[in-house]
């Protein structure tokens, strides 16, 4: 009688909405939308998964009393709705499970049918946050949520990750990984991290370290081809440590010590950010100023 009991209280926490699949005759997709949520019963940390191959990824925080709210469109010929809660672990894994026949981005040519997952997150809860991406178009605003770490992991993906407010508390560590893709992140001083480490196949990577810096940060880059794209405020030195191969570097403003390159502003800078960059055939820019 408890385990009912329990059963019950568990059905209760999670919201669940269908609405009924479209056909597209020429793909033979049968498309389904599904809204799925699930209420927050204390302020203890979280942990939140994401799985998603294919379609158009949108993430964001909500003041709503909400663990997580998807609104989810997948093609049900191939795939299913991902949403485990395990309360031990306290840890939620989220987005859409693989059929076996590979997830489909959109319907066909007239790209009137594509998948795509809206995902909410609590903005007061300390969460740690694993994404892992495929072939998507991704906007991650994580601005103003309560961070202890994010992990980015994602393929052939064109992404933009954005912190358009402070985070609310420190973050550990942010650790992005990106294949082959165009990827730029927004206003990476708001995300109150002490380090950053980045990953690139090949691809242009756009860093922008705008926002409210409230310490200092150290960030390592790694990228096979392609260009790395660093926008620094003015007021914030910058200490460069670049190992490349046949790949060329834009220093202009910096003088060299040592095994780095130094910012004139450095000693005497408020903030600093300490880069260790490595690229194998690319090219390494820094912009002192921010889009």
């Amino acid at each position: 009688m408890r385990r009912i009991h329990a059963a019950l209280r568990a059905a209760a926490l999670v919201a669940l909405t269908v609405y009924a699949p479209v056909a597209t005759a020429q793909s033979g997709a049968r498309w389904r939308s599904v809204d799925l949520s699930r209420q927050l019963r204390d302020t203890l940390p979280q942990r939140i998964r994401v799985q998603y191959a294919a379609g158009k990824l949108d993430v964001r925080g909500t003041s709503d009393p909400l663990l997580y709210a998807m609104h989810l469109r997948y093609d049900e010929t191939r795939a299913i709705p991902l949403h485990r809660y395990d309360a031990e672990q306290r840890s939620a894994l989220l987005g859409v499970e693989s059929l076996g026949r590979g997830l489909r981005a959109s319907s066909g040519d007239d790209g009137d049918e594509t998948g795509e997952l809206k995902l909410q997150v609590p903005s007061r809860i300390p969460l740690e946050l694993d994404l892992e991406l495929g072939g998507t178009q991704s906007v991650l605003e994580l601005g103003g949520l309560s961070l202890h770490s994010v992990r980015l992991e994602c393929g052939a993906t064109d992404a933009t990750l954005r912190f358009s407010a402070p985070n609310r508390t420190r973050m550990r560590d942010l650790e992005i990984d990106v294949g082959a893709a165009d990827f730029s992140a927004v206003n990476l001083g708001n995300a109150n991290a002490d380090q950053i480490r980045l990953q690139g196949g090949i691809g242009v990577v756009d860093l922008d370290f705008g926002g409210t810096w409230t310490q200092d940060m150290t960030v390592s880059t790694r990228l096979a081809v392609g260009k790395l794209m660093l926008r620094v405020p003015g007021d914030v030195g910058v200490r460069l440590e670049v190992q490349r191969v046949a790949a060329g570097f834009e220093h202009e403003g910096f003088t060299k010590r040592d095994d780095a390159w130094y910012s004139e502003n450095y000693d005497h800078a408020p903030r600093r950010l300490r880069l260790r960059a490595e690229t194998f055939f690319g090219k390494i820019e820094i912009q002192r100023g921010t889009r």
